[in-house]
């Protein structure tokens, strides 16, 4: 997959560092690296860092930001075994069942909201659900990462 430059919070600018874009901020609508922060990435997208480079900023915002590539996160959830087809774009749904066990994460990925559209990598086995749920482990990309700036 392709990679994007963009600009992080020296805080966290490590290589595999995954974060949610969820949009900017007023603020960033009259910032100077705008486009090349904020701009090159895609709201309710998901970016893993794949190199940080030396070169630091100020921003209004966030303090000193770093310059850094990130690509499209590679990201495991369960879906539900027919709609997990590599290749295939599906809806991501958080699913809830009250069962506290050691999928929870897959079944309510933190960096994939509720309603996202993903695009299915590769299918892995299934989820040995506490609930009785039909689940399999699936490796995604958030739809909207992999669309053009």
């Amino acid at each position: 997959m392709r990679t994007t430059k963009t600009l992080l919070s020296r805080y966290v600018a490590r290589e595999g560092y995954r974060f949610l874009f969820s949009g900017q901020m007023d603020e960033c609508a009259e910032c100077r690296f705008r486009h090349a922060c904020v701009g090159n990435l895609r709201e309710g997208a998901a970016y893993e860092v794949v190199k940080v480079y030396g070169i630091v900023n100020r921003c209004p915002v966030l303090g000193e930001v770093v310059t850094v590539d990130v690509k499209p996160a590679e990201l495991s959830v369960a879906l539900d075994p027919k709609a997990a087809v590599e290749g295939m774009l599906v809806t991501y749904v958080h699913r809830e069942c009250g069962v506290p066990c050691r999928f929870s994460e897959l079944c309510r990925n933190p960096l994939v909201g509720s309603g996202t559209k993903v695009k299915v990598l590769s299918v892995g086995s299934r989820v040995d659900c506490k609930a009785g749920k039909n689940l399999v482990v699936a490796t995604v990309v958030t739809a909207s990462a992999l669309l053009a700036r």
